[in-house]
């Protein structure tokens, strides 16, 4: 099967998030299956030194072409559009103005690419509109439906050069008066999918989870489907990091203490029981619920490592500066990515939403306790002591609610302190689990299949 992969990220070469692993982590799954993979990504200007020049077509002055083991990406060089700093905005968190003008001049490109492939795998709202303009099967991803991209109605049309029904109201294209482009994917491809079985059962029940576009996908005759991501499980190895300051597995946690006391050093902060977090400081990911009762948990041991930016920070550097010895708070880093997943205690998640999560799995992997919000991903894959003894893997709680927050993180440091032969049973269950990509990959070939089918 020939299979092409549009979208804005691809790890490593571009990424900002779980987006750009999990793009790269489907078609490095997908092309071990025996399938032929082409990935199709902008060529920002942090990427102006990879790949071999080709003539360009469409809105792409040319295109790079670079190969990453078993997967070709394709480089789109849109000078107009991506030789700009960052990927998004020029600063993390930000976005800029004409995101419809240069999404749309890229979906334009994706399509003069896809002629006569077997299928074309498109991945959020970067690349909705494509499947406006071809003819071959379509499987489109929501990975995070509060990013849809919207435009002007009819520059975007102009720009794309779809028809008139396309824009007229309730078209696949029209969303109040303005062009979106997560409902162009979620509306016309053959087939959809989401990051999580509970996830994907939110996109259809609450209009906040979905940008107001459940209705869109409960019009399908398909339904939306379910597939978690996942991790690679060679990269994120702990018994060979060398990014960590102590390899360990579950069966000598007792060498993980040295990433834990690295830690410490590095943050110049006591000792405690040390949850981490690395992504964004932002409101969908629920760290604003610790503000309330950071005090009290902080008095009764909790020490915090951040790692990230996002509109959170005022609020995240205040608690550093109120609480030096307990809180810090630093810009992300891949080798702080891993050190914090290799030598926290805890691992913070209490988003307000999930689709699927990818530092839940880091954590668990080497051996950080998850404490989560359990939505989306990670109620898909962490299992509360509470619930189920004997399967568990971490601590959660339902309602996005600071009180709440607060009893998982002291369920955690009670056990934590008390009872530590239950605490390694717990890392270890996380640390052998199975989030290879490989089950995710044969999920997807089975979409690409049906979108075959019903194209």
């Amino acid at each position: 099967m020939r299979v092409l992969i549009a979208a804005s990220e691809y790890s490593p070469l571009a990424r900002t998030g779980g987006l750009g692993e999990a793009v790269s982590g489907i078609a490095h799954g997908v092309a071990a299956a025996g399938h032929s993979v082409r990935v199709v990504i902008p060529r920002y200007r942090h990427l102006q030194d990879i790949g071999m020049r080709h003539a360009g077509t469409s809105y792409a002055d040319a295109f790079y072409l670079h190969q990453d083991g078993n997967v070709e990406v394709v480089l789109v060089d849109d000078p107009e559009s991506f030789d700009r700093e960052g990927i998004y905005g020029d600063m993390p968190g930000s976005g800029y103005d004409d995101q419809w003008r240069r999404f749309g001049r890229f979906a334009a490109v994706v399509a003069a690419l896809a002629h006569g492939v077997d299928v074309v795998h498109l991945h959020d709202a970067h690349t909705g509109a494509v499947a406006l303009l071809v003819d071959e099967p379509t499987v489109f991803t929501v990975h995070n439906a509060a990013y849809p991209i919207i435009g002007p109605l009819a520059e975007t049309r102009e720009l794309l050069g779809t028809d008139e029904a396309s824009t007229t109201p309730g078209g696949p294209l029209e969303w109040y008066g303005g062009a979106n482009f997560l409902k162009a994917g979620m509306a016309l491809a053959d087939v959809v999918t989401t990051v999580s079985l509970t996830f994907a059962r939110q996109l259809l029940a609450d209009p906040s989870v979905s940008g107001g576009l459940d209705g869109v996908l409960n019009a399908r005759d398909t339904p939306t489907i379910g597939i978690v991501n996942g991790i690679d499980p060679i990269a994120w190895n702990a018994e060979t990091d060398d990014g960590l300051a102590s390899v360990f597995g579950p069966d000598n946690l007792d060498a993980r203490l040295a990433n834990r006391e690295m830690l410490l050093e590095m943050a110049g902060i006591d000792d405690g029981v040390i949850f981490g977090n690395v992504g964004r400081m932002s409101e969908q990911k629920g760290l604003g619920l610790l503000d309330e009762h950071l005090d009290d948990l902080v008095a009764y041991g909790a020490r915090l490592l951040l790692v990230g930016n996002g509109e959170l920070d005022s609020l995240v550097d205040g608690w550093a500066a109120r609480h030096p010895q307990a809180v810090w708070h630093g810009p992300y880093s891949e080798g702080l990515n891993r050190l914090i997943a290799g030598g926290t205690d805890g691992y913070l998640m209490p988003s307000r939403f999930e689709p699927c999560g990818i530092g839940q799995m880091y954590a668990m992997r080497y051996g950080s306790v998850p404490v989560v919000r359990l939505t989306g991903g990670l109620a898909d894959t962490v299992i509360d002591v509470d619930e189920d003894p004997d399967h568990a893997t971490g601590f959660g709680f339902r309602s996005f609610d600071s009180i709440e927050l607060a009893k998982a993180i002291r369920r955690a440091m009670r056990l934590f302190r008390t009872d530590r032969p239950a605490w390694a049973s717990l890392q270890r269950r996380g640390m052998t689990l199975d989030f290879s990509w490989e089950n995710a990959a044969r999920t997807y070939i089975e979409a690409y299949d049906q979108a075959i089918r019903l194209s």
